[in-house]
């Protein structure tokens, strides 16, 4: 399967040309034109009325994108609810669809005092944000107006971010933030599945707020700037980088200095949607060989995966194994060789993070 993806990976991506390719492009094509009419309808059957939004009371934040996967989404949301809580003594909880969840309906992933679920019963991305946050309680379920009654009536809250909420029409929200890799960032122009979009460019002129990540490792910023000048212009754009902030090393829980790593031979593990950013953030650390091992995103790895990494780490004479803080808790099992996970900190460069926390307020009316 993982070939497969990676197949048409490079078909859309046009690393893959011939005939044959040329033939598969044309139909994935075809099937995204569909999806560009089905996504067009559904806006705007909500902007008419047709389709009802609904309302809860308190205060709505959406994190989301239009570009599949890799965005920045989570350290997005964990960065603004931190700078929310620093600025602000307002009551904070995020709402999550909970991707490859194994629970049903609505769950408390954190109470803001402790984890009750696991990676699997919570899905990857609650889990971290769970984990990241204390005193900010976290809930999953695909009903996000459900998931919000139910953390104003017990918790209080006055401000719910939705994680990944752009798309999810069915609920008012006072602002839009839509985060964008900066460094691929309009998906290769088409809906999925002819390229990444999640819906046309065009809808980020609903946006309030656009949220460039990764600014440091992209080359052509001007030009992604350019881009958007033209598709959003009146649309606030704040820049940012994802910074490595310490190692957690798995096995004792313990944190180790990143300078620990300088001039060894790293193994970079992933299952993520851009694993070469990743790949890229570990070269900031210096090591003196760098090998990457990568997987779909959301990879559920199994033994033969893991005896594959325990393998090439063997092979490349890797001192240490580094992997993100997602896909952490699914490597633990590893014992050949010392597993880190990297945490990293979503950093705001231009403007500041003041100025995105007071264009907050004043969207929020706080």
């Amino acid at each position: 399967m993982n070939k497969i993806i990676e197949y048409l990976e490079d078909i859309v991506s046009g690393e893959r040309r011939g005939i044959f390719p040329s033939f598969i492009k044309t139909d994935l094509l075809v099937i995204s034109w569909l999806c560009l009419g089905a996504v067009k309808l559904r806006r705007r059957l909500y902007s008419q009325g047709i389709l009802q939004t609904k309302h809860l009371p308190c205060k709505v934040i959406s994190i989301g994108n239009v570009v599949v996967g890799g965005s920045g989404k989570t350290p997005a949301t964990i960065a603004i609810a931190r700078l929310l809580k620093e600025h602000t003594d307002l009551k904070i909880a995020i709402a999550s669809r909970g991707y490859r969840s194994k629970s049903k309906g609505c769950a408390v992933v954190s109470d803001g005092e402790k984890i009750l679920l696991d990676p699997d019963e919570a899905g990857d991305e609650p889990y971290l944000i769970g984990r990241s946050l204390p005193n900010i309680p976290v809930v999953i379920g695909k009903d996000r107006f459900e998931s919000g009654l139910i953390v104003v009536k017990n918790w209080g809250t006055q401000i719910v971010i939705l994680d990944d909420g752009f798309q999810y029409l069915r609920l008012k929200r006072d602002v839009n933030i839509v985060t964008m890799d900066s460094t691929r960032p309009f998906g290769f122009e088409h809906i999925l599945p002819g390229g990444y979009l999640r819906e046309p460019l065009s809808t980020l002129k609903n946006a309030d707020i656009i949220l460039l990540t990764r600014v440091d490792q992209c080359k052509e910023l001007k030009n992604v700037h350019d881009r958007l000048d033209k598709i959003a212009p009146s649309v606030a754009r704040f820049e940012s980088i994802h910074a490595p902030c310490s190692l957690i090393r798995m096995d004792t829980r313990q944190d180790v200095e990143l300078s620990a790593v300088k001039d060894q031979n790293i193994l970079a593990v992933c299952g993520i949607a851009n694993p070469l950013s990743f790949a890229e953030t570990l070269r900031t650390l210096k090591p003196a060989k760098l090998n990457l091992v990568s997987f779909p995103d959301h990879h559920e790895y199994t033994p033969k995966d893991i005896k594959k990494i325990e393998q090439t780490a063997s092979e490349t004479d890797a001192g240490v194994i580094i992997t993100t803080e997602k896909d952490a808790p699914r490597l633990s099992m590893i014992n050949s060789c010392p597993v880190l996970a990297l945490v990293i900190e979503l950093r705001l460069v231009e403007p500041s993070a003041e100025k995105l926390v007071e264009l907050i307020r004043q969207k929020c009316d706080l």
